[in-house]
């Protein structure tokens, strides 16, 4: 490296550096797929090895394959303890019980939320390792989740131990503002499964920190497990005078959906001047992320005195559970008058809202672990792309790059195979033992990151790791083998922090 690179990298540092919540180490951890002996029982010893080899730091124990899982979790948590790994106990809502769903409860306190909340902080008075209860799908539940209801669970357990916790489980589309808002106090993080990008885990965390500004903006929104009709819909509609003789004619719509899966030909969003269809595109595919379209109006504007623009989100087919959230500025229109306010119509369980512009302020802060498919069933329904070891590897590796730069705490592998000889069980082992060894940017041990800690990494930097692991690994921070600029932006963030 020169001398000149290096002082451009250290002007970079003193202009650029910002926090980075990497004090505490990675939750590193594994849920479900739980190895169990003949009889039926978790094989606690078999599996406590496992996670071992894995290097996890925590385990979400689910309570609901058998009804000795209960009895089986007080059996784990000492032998977990003995290991240095922390235990989640993970319960089921009313959606996936008896009568919704199948025959299986959460033994024994079934749908007693509140019962739950109890046994597990009496519980973790014996066992400290014992620190948090995560119910699963829960906004699908809300109904019975409400926020005065999961308050109140919390407080239970907290009146018990103060140090319980509790963390939902959440998809990405399911939270936004009003969420926050009516939960944020009533949690004490969220559980968030399987992102698209690393893109969606940023966005989340803004919006959990407070850090998101929004302009203001229409939602169309269709609710989770809920059959519509062919036809149904979601419209604004308004009234415009066309400008004789203007410079131009045109319709600019900023818009963005929430659905990123590969389910296609359902919901269509669309633009309708006076009935006809002039642009409209499929909700599947792609990434939330605002698009701009613009569309020119003048062979239908040349024609007429008056048009009536209806801007929708049209079910093509019927849908059972296929919710989903469009967003969509305010229109900008060029050459036409409007004659009235925007109209809203709505056809079977769509509903329209308006929500304003918002300047995120840092007013709150909820963490956030993220959770990744782990198997090739489970990765190809959750991401609709091939459910090979390599792409699993990379979300993986995505979510504990994101948990470098501050963005997320940690990363839960959901249904792991625990075979020792399993390709996704080896190739996960070494991103856990990776991350487990080489978290922290303060590279001499001194407790502060600072100009010691960047002269060595200045002098690591364009190396490959490969043969010299034991030498460049701990300066792989993006953990892509080798020493580069993404290593670089994240030491940049932790620079001069404790």
């Amino acid at each position: 490296m020169t001398h000149k690179l290096k002082i451009l990298i250290w002007i970079l540092l003193v202009f650029t550096a910002s926090p980075l919540q990497a004090d505490l180490p990675p939750v590193l951890a594994d849920y479900n797929a739980e190895i169990r002996g003949s009889d039926g029982r978790v094989d606690i010893p078999v599996l406590i090895r496992r996670l071992t080899e894995l290097r996890v730091n925590a385990y979400f124990f689910l309570i609901w394959h058998r009804e000795t899982d209960w009895e089986d979790l007080k059996l784990f948590l000492p032998a977990a303890q003995k290991a240095g790994i922390d235990t989640w106990v993970y319960l089921v809502p009313p959606s996936e019980s008896p009568p919704i769903y199948g025959t299986r409860y959460s033994e024994p306190f079934r749908l007693d939320y509140m019962r739950w909340a109890e046994e597990i902080a009496l519980l973790s008075l014996a066992h400290p390792n014992l620190k948090a209860f995560v119910i699963d799908d829960f906004w699908a539940n809300r109904n019975l989740f409400t926020p005065a209801y999961v308050s109140n669970m919390r407080q239970r357990a907290r009146a018990i131990n103060p140090n319980m916790e509790f963390w939902p489980l959440m998809y990405y589309p399911e939270m936004d503002r009003a969420f926050i808002a009516n939960y944020g106090n009533a949690i004490d993080g969220v559980v968030a499964a399987y992102p698209k990008t690393a893109q969606t885990v940023q966005r989340t965390w803004q919006l959990l920190n407070d850090q998101r500004n929004t302009p203001a903006r229409w939602q169309f929104s269709y609710p989770e497990r809920t059959r519509s009709a062919i036809g149904d819909a979601a419209s604004l509609q308004r009234r415009f005078r066309v400008m004789p003789n203007a410079e131009r004619y045109t319709l600019r719509l900023t818009q963005q959906d929430s659905y990123e899966g590969p389910t296609a030909g359902y919901h269509f969003k669309q633009v309708l001047i006076d009935g006809q269809i002039v642009w409209e595109e499929d909700v599947a595919g792609g990434e939330k992320a605002w698009q701009t379209v613009e569309l020119s109006l003048a062979p239908l504007a040349n024609q007429k005195s008056h048009i009536t623009l209806t801007i929708r989100v049209y079910d093509r087919k019927r849908v059972s559970n296929y919710p989903v959230i469009v967003e969509i500025q305010e229109p900008v229109v060029e050459g036409f008058i409007a004659e009235e306010n925007w109209q809203q119509t709505v056809e079977g369980h769509w509903t329209v809202n308006f929500e304003p512009a918002y300047q995120g302020a840092g007013r709150y802060r909820i963490p956030l672990i993220v959770m990744i498919a782990a198997t090739r069933h489970q990765f190809v329904k959750r991401n609709g792309e091939p459910g090979t070891a390599e792409r699993i590897r990379d979300k993986v590796k995505m979510s504990l790059v994101q948990r470098r730069r501050g963005f997320c705490e940690g990363v839960v592998t959901y249904a792991l195979p625990k075979a020792p000889d399993d390709e996704i069980f080896k190739t996960i082992r070494r991103l856990f033992l990776k991350a487990s060894t080489s978290s922290s940017a303060d590279f001499d041990g001194n407790g502060t990151i600072g100009f010691e800690d960047f002269l060595l990494f200045a002098n690591a930097y364009g190396k490959i790791v490969g043969e010299y692991a034991t030498v460049f690994a701990p300066f792989d921070l993006d953990l892509d083998g080798k020493v580069g600029f993404g290593d670089f932006l994240i030491f940049v963030q932790a620079f001069d922090t404790p």
